[in-house]
């Protein structure tokens, strides 16, 4: 199993700091995928571009969620 370089995570929730679970989702870039890719800045925007798509969908909730946040972190 290849072990983890980047994690992006989006987490949101009604009360600010209490997350939900069904909305929170990770994208994992593997260092196996970051030393084959062709291009890891473009494989690292293009993961970052679907998590904050997501997060942009989940704003677009007042009626459900209060808050939003994305996370990333180099492992």
């Amino acid at each position: 199993m290849a072990s983890a370089r980047v994690l992006l995570e989006v987490q949101a929730g009604l009360l600010v700091g209490d997350p939900e679970p069904e909305f929170t989702k990770r994208w994992v870039i593997t260092s196996e995928e970051w030393h084959t890719a062709g291009d890891p800045e473009l494989l690292l925007a293009e993961r970052n571009g679907e998590a904050t798509a997501y997060a942009g969908r989940l704003m677009m909730q007042p009626d459900r969620l209060n808050w939003v946040r994305v996370d990333w972190i180099w492992l």
